[in-house]
């Protein structure tokens, strides 16, 4: 009879999947609606809402929601309130560069915490379930001062253009003619999608040397015989 053996764990796409659902839906929702005679308003409001749908399904689907997840419920929640009562397109627009500063300024404060944010996210989602590379990202942190440096950097670079473009794009909304929002929300619109194109640079550079110290680690890991691994300590 054949020995059992544990498969490692798949990467689970869940939350890419969502974020990509999140960008459809404010973007293409807005835009479809505007083609169908929609005011500016509602064209806002409505995909803001069904965002807000998606993270609670998301939520009750993993069944737990941590600090990040109960703060963008709870920002969703005001914004959507807020933007009902007042009933105001502007009050509407600024929801998602608000979203996008407060995400910003979280990753900077993080620089102030014991680990970056960019650490904390790629190795959540990096291990891939492999009790190596979860290994690797714990030795690397500990152990390689350029592995933090970069990693620092990254979470800087990060925060540093969300919030610029964040700020551009809430005065740009707010200092608008009211019969101008319509064009300001397209600017606005533009410059988000300008943000998420240097941020995706900004990975593609910056994430190389901490990628290349964590394949090195793992090459390192499997050179080494299997009894050893096991009894050598797990770094903390």
């Amino acid at each position: 009879m054949p020995a059992l053996t544990h498969s490692p764990e798949r990467p689970k796409a869940g939350g890419l999947l969502s974020a990509v659902l999140e960008l459809i839906l404010t973007f293409g929702g807005y835009y479809l609606l505007r083609a169908f005679g929609v005011s500016v308003f509602w064209s806002l409001t409505v995909p803001a809402i069904a965002v807000a749908a998606v993270t609670v399904a998301v939520t009750v689907r993993r069944r737990k929601v941590d600090l990040i997840g109960l703060l963008v419920l709870m920002e969703l929640a005001a914004t959507i309130v807020v933007s009902l009562v007042t009933r105001s397109p502007r009050i509407a627009a600024v929801r998602e560069p608000i979203y996008i500063l407060i995400g910003g300024v979280f990753c900077l404060v993080t620089l102030l915490g014991r680990v970056p944010f960019t650490h904390t996210s790629t190795a959540s989602f990096a291990t891939f379930g492999d009790p190596k590379r979860k290994r690797a990202f714990a030795m690397a942190w500990s152990d390689v001062p350029r592995y933090r440096m970069w990693q620092r950097l990254l979470t800087a670079c990060f925060g540093a253009i969300m919030v610029v473009f964040a700020i551009i794009r809430i005065v740009l909304l707010w200092s608008a003619p009211e019969a101008r929002i319509a064009h300001a929300v397209n600017v606005s619109n533009t410059l988000s999608f300008v943000m998420i194109g240097a941020l995706l640079v900004v990975s593609g550079v910056l994430i190389q040397p901490p990628k290349k110290i964590i394949e090195r680690l793992v090459q390192q890991m499997n050179d080494v015989p299997a009894e050893s691994s096991r009894t050598s300590p797990v770094p903390r």
